[in-house]
């Protein structure tokens, strides 16, 4: 999700949207356990869809805690969804071999997709989200991206890196009109631009929605 090198900036911006929602999650957990919830540390499962887990950046939100492996930065919220499309879509985007096409920055995703082989829908368009879907935001000064796990009559579900301290995240949404709202986290304000699609996906038929795949 950050730029290299790191801008400051930037850093603050995500260091107080990753407090902020830890602070709610740990009030909630307080509230209904009695006690307080440890914070996942460095490399951590936090989720995981379709057999790929969505590993904790929280101990470090101004950096990479893994340093930079297969996929990218560890575990920023880029590296969940190149490492997502090329082990269950069979989309190359590993460091070297993809020819930079799915390097960047999370606000690029959307406008780059036709690069990337994938198809991008506008949120509030013509076509409806689903499973396996990336899900992309423009807010802050470089975005965020995650993947979409469920679509419900009223909301969708989706797995993340670098942003919620629990890697998962939920958000209302409207089948009539196949729009999602967008999100508010730390005074920040992240719109949703849309989704994106594998272009291989084109001719397959529709698909139900899915339940996320549970980490237990």
């Amino acid at each position: 999700m950050f730029r290299e090198p790191y801008i400051r900036r930037n850093i603050m911006m995500k260091r107080s949207i990753l407090i902020f929602s830890t602070l709610v999650i740990l009030t909630a957990g307080t509230a209904s356990t009695g006690g307080s919830m440890e914070i996942a540390p460095c490399g951590a499962t936090l989720a995981t869809h379709a057999g790929v887990p969505a590993r904790s950046n929280i101990m470090t939100p101004d950096e990479s805690c893994g340093g930079r492996a297969t996929y990218g930065l560890q575990y920023q919220c880029v590296e969940y969804v190149r490492r997502f499309y090329h082990l269950v879509k069979g989309i190359e985007t590993r460091e070297g071999r993809m020819g930079k096409r799915w390097n960047g920055n999370a606000n690029t995703f959307f406008k780059t997709a036709d690069k990337k082989e994938l198809d991008a829908f506008e949120n509030g368009g013509l076509v409806a989200p689903r499973p396996d879907d990336i899900l992309t935001f423009q807010g802050g000064p470089y975005g965020h991206v995650a993947i979409i796990t469920r679509v419900a009559d009223d909301h969708i579900e989706f797995v993340e890196q670098n942003f919620s301290p629990t890697g998962r995240g939920q958000l209302a949404y409207n089948p009539a009109t196949n729009r999602v709202e967008n999100r508010k986290a730390g005074g920040e304000l992240f719109i949703v631009e849309g989704w994106l699609r594998p272009q291989s996906d084109r001719n397959l038929l529709p698909q139900a929605p899915i339940e996320a795949v549970s980490d237990r």
